[in-house]
């Protein structure tokens, strides 16, 4: 077996050992809360001393197998198992010196095992922080100390009276320790808060364990700290759990880490991804409840002062957000003139570059006509025959370049002249222009109108643009032998409106793809197949021109078997002039 697969095998069993040992500390905690349950407050040395510690040191030997795990380079899980080491120590001194009520006097060994927790803890936060503190942007900064303060806040004005007592009391030594529990427990939950209000930051897809774990802890720390302070905590209760399960909590989120690969754990949350809770509101909220609550109940300067800090610091988010929002719409302004200006530039250069390719097109389909007229003297057959190839093609290219222009003039949103026309005019245009290119196919097309008294307002060559592009298309895609049909007549009950159908016994559309049609530069799928040529314009300058004159166009079709345009238009009864 070679070094890297040795290597894999001893980390798959290091990761079956921090399975195990997590299940086990599960287990510890479900049974050491049943024990104190089931205890009626009395001292029990197995319970209260040995389940109590293995509650304890399980998690710490969790901790340091997913450091091993990790080659002890992430020092952040290298804070935390040292954090839970010495709480662990400090439990298991209390367990062993406490007097048989089960309870210890302050200060003492256990007390400094204890502390020793949150300074390392926090700095298992900090670092987590560091890793993106770059990529955190200054309101997200201003955030998270809203919503810490307002934690820090809440908590010193629910401990108010443990404060003012500790800070009261004779003993110098038992004043510190007990005022430093409610501190640092202000210190942490302000990080927590602070980690948990950013939009940026995800500590690990196990964060929620980490932030539940810390603030089981600290309510622990806070429910024992009141109970002491009115003489109310009895050992052995269903509080003494809690510290073990918070621990719990954690190296769940511990052991995470350790299946991961040792790469930055805190991470850009994706677009669309978890949001962050509104910490930052719930801080503001928690401020102006404690200054409201100080005006009716003594309560810590401390806690005052938090509060006073969090609602001034709560401004200037807001200010920030408005200094951006302004600075976000001038420059949105900016964008759309010089968008504005870029798309008038490139509809001037179309129309130009348009203009200069027909004036020599215009000038090399006259002169083929004159040489194929004999205008130059008599030509051989194979000669006339490949005219005739370049007369076509030329005559595509006069096409493409009308549509970019049509295209061109339709973007600008440029008004046309409207007026009172009769669509047999425009069917007459339109089948004038298309002749030639049936016979060229060998298609056969046939126009019919019931009601020559038909007339509709519009702007007669775009209508005639449109109607023929959509007969050339029906022809284009109509085999040699086939038919197309094209009928107008009044639509709807009152007459209000006409209706001119294009027919054909074609190739058919796609039923998934009819819904494209009318998308610039979409060709069907089995046009492409058939090299059918066209680039995909003629439906959409149809469809665009029909929309301008207030119609419609609807297209039904059967693979294999043909197609049916149907083109609707507001009907006229007078002649008017519009615009």
């Amino acid at each position: 077996m070679g070094p890297i697969r040795k290597r894999a095998s001893a980390l798959r069993r290091v990761g079956f050992l921090s399975v195990v040992l997590l299940s086990t500390s599960v287990s510890l905690d479900v049974w050491f809360m049943i024990a104190l349950a089931t205890s009626a407050g009395s001292v029990d040395p197995f319970v209260n001393i040995w389940l109590a510690a293995a509650t304890q040191w399980v998690p710490v030997v969790l901790f340091w197998v997913v450091a091993a795990r990790t080659h002890f380079r992430r020092t952040e899980v290298v804070f935390a198992a040292a954090a839970v080491t010495f709480s662990a120590m400090g439990d298991t001194h209390y367990s062993l010196a406490m007097g048989s009520n089960g309870y210890l006097p302050s200060p003492s060994l256990a007390d400094i095992g204890y502390l020793l927790f949150y300074p390392l803890m926090l700095g298992s936060l900090i670092v987590f922080a560091r890793r993106q503190g770059a990529r955190v942007g200054r309101a997200v900064a201003l955030d998270a100390a809203v919503a810490s303060l307002g934690a820090a806040a809440f908590i010193a004005a629910v401990l108010s009276p443990v404060l003012r007592d500790a800070l009261a009391g004779t003993d110098v030594a038992a004043a510190l320790v007990n005022v430093a529990y409610p501190l640092l427990d202000l210190v942490l939950v302000a990080a927590v808060v602070g980690i948990a209000a950013s939009p940026t930051i995800d500590a690990g897809q196990r964060w929620t364990s980490l932030v539940a774990g810390l603030f089981v802890l600290t309510g622990a720390d806070i429910a024992y700290a009141l109970l002491d302070h009115a003489g109310a905590y009895v050992s052995g209760t269903p509080l003494d759990a809690a510290w073990a399960v918070g621990l719990t909590l954690i190296a769940w989120w511990i052991h995470g880490l350790g299946t991961t690969p040792a790469v930055d754990n805190l991470k850009q949350r994706p677009h669309g991804g978890r949001v962050a809770l509104p910490v930052t509101s719930f801080g503001f909220v928690a401020a102006l409840g404690v200054l409201l609550f100080g005006t009716q109940v003594p309560i810590s300067g401390l806690a005052l002062v938090l509060a006073t800090a969090t609602a001034g610091l709560a401004a200037v988010p807001v200010m920030f957000r408005q200094a951006m929002l302004s600075q976000l719409l001038a420059d949105q302004q900016r964008i759309l003139k010089e968008t504005e200006r870029l798309d008038r530039s490139k509809s001037e250069m179309l129309t130009t570059m348009n203009h200069e390719l027909r004036t020599p097109l215009t000038s090399i389909l006259g002169y083929l006509e004159i040489v194929r007229d004999g205008g130059g003297g008599q030509i051989p057959a194979a000669a006339d025959e490949m005219l005739d190839i370049a007369e076509n093609n030329a005559i595509r290219m006069r096409k493409l370049i009308d549509e970019m222009l049509v295209l061109t003039r339709l973007d600008a949103q440029t008004s046309s002249e409207f007026s009172n026309i009769a669509l047999a005019d425009v069917l007459a245009g339109v089948e004038s222009t298309v002749a030639r290119f049936a016979v060229s196919r060998g298609v056969g097309a046939k126009f019919n109108q019931s009601d020559a008294t038909l007339s509709v307002a519009g702007n007669q060559p775009d209508l005639q643009r449109a109607l023929t592009n959509l007969v050339e298309n029906a022809i284009k895609f109509t085999p040699r032998g086939g038919s197309v049909i094209v009928t107008s007549e009044a639509a709807d009950v009152d007459g209000s409106a006409t209706l001119t159908t294009i027919s054909d016994t074609g190739m058919g559309i796609p039923p998934e793809e009819i819904s494209r049609l009318s998308t610039r530069f979409f060709r069907a799928s089995n046009a492409q197949l058939q090299s059918v040529p066209g680039v995909g314009l003629g439906m959409s300058i149809a469809q665009e021109i029909v929309r301008a004159h207030q119609g419609t166009i609807t297209v039904i079709s059967t693979l294999g078997e043909g197609t049916t345009i149907s083109v609707r238009l507001p009907r006229t009864q007078h002649s008017s002039t519009e615009k």
